[in-house]
Order: C-alpha cells, then structure tokens, then sequence
C-alpha cells in the first residue's frame, strides 16, 4: 500500500514519463492490450523446467512398470528418479524472464 505523498510521486513521474518518452509509454500500452500467457504455478515441478518433469513422467512410469511385473528394484529406482525430480524442482528457484 502506498501512502497518498508515494502515490502522487509516482503520478508525476509518470506524468513526466509521459511527455519525456512517448514510443515507451505506447509500448507499454501495446503490452497492456495483449494478453498475457498462462504460467505453471510457481511452486510446481512444472514451473522449474522441463529437466524434473521428464524425471518425474520417467520415475512414475518406472513405478507403474514395477508394480506390474513386481520387480522391487524398478520399483526402487521410479521412488529415486521421482523424488529426484521433485528435490530439483524445488531447489531451482530462479524466475523464467517474461515478454519484455
């Protein structure tokens, strides 16, 4: 929230934008106009990358095969690629750049 001397400091600088640098103030109206894309939830394995879900779609697959044939160490080995990929996609946490 800002306090009404903040709001009146942005509204000239915005003003002084305005009369300063008309070609970016319609920029920014051109991105305003078109509609933004859909994103991945920030905190999902989705978000991260495609490197830990394709760990994730493997290691869930391996554990659908083990399950069916009874085979622990497939089994095992789809638990380990699947909270692998959870693990990374957790740990990265840096924002993908947007539309400029």
């Amino acid at each position: 929230m800002l306090s009404d001397r903040e709001r009146g400091i942005l509204a000239g600088i915005e003003r002084d934008l305005v009369t300063s640098d008309p070609h970016l103030v319609r920029r920014f109206q051109i991105l305003a106009t078109v509609r933004p894309r859909r994103r991945a939830a920030p905190g999902s394995v989705r978000a991260a990358g495609p490197a830990p879900f394709v760990l994730l779609i493997t290691g869930l697959t391996l554990l659908v095969i083990g399950g069916l044939t009874t085979t622990f160490p497939i089994v095992g080995a789809g638990v380990v690629l699947s909270l692998l990929a959870l693990v990374i996609a957790s740990l990265i946490t840096t924002p993908r750049p947007g539309p400029a």
